[in-house]
């Protein structure tokens, strides 16, 4: 959510979808650079200090970033530099998180319940956070959401303090350079069918589909003049809580039949689900763009059929990502599994950083154009994936 907020403040400042994405991308590669390295440092050392670490250097850089923007010192380049500063924070952080849940499960047959159930808080979040955020923007400005922002990580650093966390013994393994075991983890993905596959279209997804949400302040666009005045920062909340929404909803779907699915169908067949809705929001908002939402804005066909879109999109990506993550954390081998599902949380990272390939096209067409673009060739890559790959099918 701060990057989509950050991505406002810099809409705002320059009115520029290329900017837009830009600022996401930055936060997006930037963890991605060190994504590999966070792998290797959550192999290696007690993860519990290492997060609390995380969790304060986010809290300072987001405070700077309040307070830049309290005193009107923001520009397009200080917005992008503090967001690289938290992309690099959070490469590190993100390993961390995503091989630590598992040490406090002690029958791995719950390891589905405990996907769901971690991906439902972060889902929740995703509710209160942009419903509740677009309208202390509206009223309140940028600043006191990134104020806000930092005495959240501050509060998660003291949670994490007063968790206890034993570590699973694991077999004393000979130390190499960096390098070495980055490449181990990344050599055993590239020779199990499963997890290559599996990461790749969770990269192509996120980062060229998902990632349509980055662009939502500019699509809300048209809400900036209407009998009500200014209700965009209040249509772009209620449209990314849809989506939260929709993901929490994916979650306790798949947490309720989580012992009579077929994993690896479901996977692939939702994640073809996903990106036909993503398209076809696209579309809807290409074809009601010029809409007259003067008088009614807050029951335009706009509006009404963004929600239903981004809503199943929230269910169908949701549970394509539990199912996911559940085969990976089923089957990665206790000696990689920071460096393979640190690979792996790079998905998150597409997310922001495909925001700059979507925002570019924005630029000279229009941000629903991008987003039918590429979710429409996402259609094709995903359909092909789920024909080629029984094996895939077979997990269950």
């Amino acid at each position: 959510m701060v990057t989509i907020f950050s991505g406002k403040l810099v809409f705002d400042i320059s009115g520029s979808e290329f900017l837009l994405g830009l600022v996401a991308s930055i936060f997006g590669l930037g963890t991605i650079i060190l994504n590999f390295v966070g792998g290797v440092i959550a192999d290696r050392f007690e993860k519990k200090i290492l997060l609390i670490l995380t969790s304060l250097a986010m809290a300072v850089t987001l405070l700077i970033l309040a307070i830049v923007d309290a005193y009107d010192f923001e520009t397009v380049a200080i917005v992008i530099l503090i967001c690289s500063l938290l992309g690099f924070i959070t490469g590190i952080d993100w390993p961390l998180r995503a091989s630590i849940f598992t040490d406090f499960i002690e029958d791995k047959n719950h390891i589905v319940s405990a996907v769901a159930l971690n991906s439902l808080l972060w889902q929740g979040m995703r509710i209160l956070a942009p419903g509740l955020g677009g309208f202390i923007i509206a009223y309140y400005g940028t600043p006191i959401i990134f104020f806000i922002s930092s005495l959240g990580f501050l509060i998660m650093a003291a949670a994490l303090i007063i968790i206890k966390h034993e570590p699973p013994n694991v077999a004393p393994r000979i130390k190499k350079s960096f390098v070495s075991e980055t490449m181990e983890g990344i050599n055993f993905i590239a020779k199990d069918t499963v997890f290559r596959i599996i990461i790749i279209i969770s990269y192509l997804t996120m980062g060229f589909a998902m990632s349509y949400l980055q662009l939502i302040p500019s699509l809300t666009e048209i809400y900036k003049n209407t009998s009500y005045g200014n209700i965009s920062s209040q249509i772009m909340g209620i449209m990314l809580s849809v989506g939260g929404i929709g993901a929490v909803t994916g979650n306790m779907i798949t947490s309720g039949i989580k012992n009579k699915i077929n994993l690896g169908k479901i996977t692939l067949s939702m994640n073809i689900v996903s990106v036909v809705l993503v398209f076809f929001f696209g579309l809807s908002n290409y074809l009601t763009a010029n809409e007259n939402i003067y008088d009614n804005p807050w029951i335009s066909m706009n509006l009404l059929l963004s929600i239903v879109f981004i809503f199943f999109a929230g269910i169908s990506n949701a549970i394509f990502i539990v199912c996911s993550i559940t085969i990976l954390q089923m089957k990665v081998p206790e000696n990689l599994r920071g460096r393979v599902m640190g690979i792996h949380t790079i998905t998150f990272s597409m997310l922001t950083a495909g925001a700059l390939v979507l925002g570019l096209v924005a630029e000279f067409s229009t941000s629903s154009i991008s987003i039918m673009i590429f979710s429409g060739i996402l259609i094709v890559i995903n359909t092909i994936v789920y024909f080629k790959n029984p094996n895939i099918k077979a997990i269950i």
